[in-house]
């Protein structure tokens, strides 16, 4: 009965044994697989990050130019005050009233 024993031990060792490789083989399947799927995740990612950035600097972009175009705007407008007080301070055609 010894032998018999043993040999359902070993049976059921090497059964085990079969079976933790297979159920390993299927891990390694499926981390593989989620490599792959955080490799997508992280590039997608990045390059959301990037047209964002992009866009993020189109926008500083516009702004500076507004910007700029209102710096200039004030500057024709205050000219442009002056010289309407000065046509109204000196009189009509820039003649002084007597």
């Amino acid at each position: 009965m010894a032998d018999e024993d043993f040999e359902k031990k070993m049976e059921f060792i090497i059964e085990q044994q079969a079976q933790l490789a297979v159920n390993h083989e299927k891990a390694q399947e499926r981390l593989t697989r989620l490599e792959t799927l955080v490799a997508r995740f992280a590039q997608a990612t990045v390059d959301r990050f990037e047209a964002t950035d992009k866009r993020i600097d189109n926008t500083d972009e516009k702004i500076a130019a507004l910007v700029n175009a209102q710096m200039q705007t004030e500057e024709s407008l205050r000219n442009l005050i002056a010289v309407v007080d000065r046509y109204f301070s000196e009189g009509r055609n820039g003649k002084t009233e007597a």
